[in-house]
């Protein structure tokens, strides 16, 4: 009988702590909501996706070309110069969270030919002299409009 009791002691015990672990982490829950962040002037609007999206510290951000922000045409043919202005562009778009480069703890890097890697990181090692983000770097068959690349972010404050 002390055995049982003992059992039904440390079973009722488990499903309190259970139970109010389970209350806390839906209050926590409840707690964090998903904010979208608007486009900057240029970025193309009314596509079915979000330029990026705040939730609770992490921001996540929308792959970017390197587009005039007047035009939404491609700045150059040449990777560097896309590069150059994905960089700037998502910038912007950090900036408007009132993050920066710093915040970014990930990368995802498309290109077009793996050939360009090596200009790629001369353009986007500018905005990370130190301590970089951790990134993912892989060919595509195309992006659009003719892109040579395209980058998205993950940033956490």
């Amino acid at each position: 009988m002390k055995k049982l009791t003992i059992v039904i002691l440390f079973l009722t015990t488990m499903l309190f702590i259970s139970v109010s672990f389970s209350q806390a982490h839906e209050h926590d829950q409840a707690a964090v909501k998903k904010e979208v962040i608007k486009a900057p002037i240029g970025v193309p609007a009314g596509l079915p996706f979000s330029t990026a999206v705040k939730f609770g510290n992490f921001m996540f951000l929308s792959g970017i070309l390197g587009t005039d922000l007047n035009t939404s045409e491609l700045v150059s043919p040449d990777v560097g110069k896309q590069t150059k202005q994905c960089m700037e562009t998502l910038g912007l778009i950090l900036r408007q969270a009132k993050m920066d480069y710093s915040d970014v703890v990930s990368c995802t890097v498309y290109l077009t030919d793996l050939k360009d890697y090596s200009e790629v990181n001369k353009a986007y090692s500018v905005y990370f002299p130190k301590d970089p983000p951790a990134r993912t770097c892989v060919q595509v068959v195309r992006l659009v409009i003719g892109a040579k690349v395209e980058l998205s972010f993950i940033a956490a404050k």
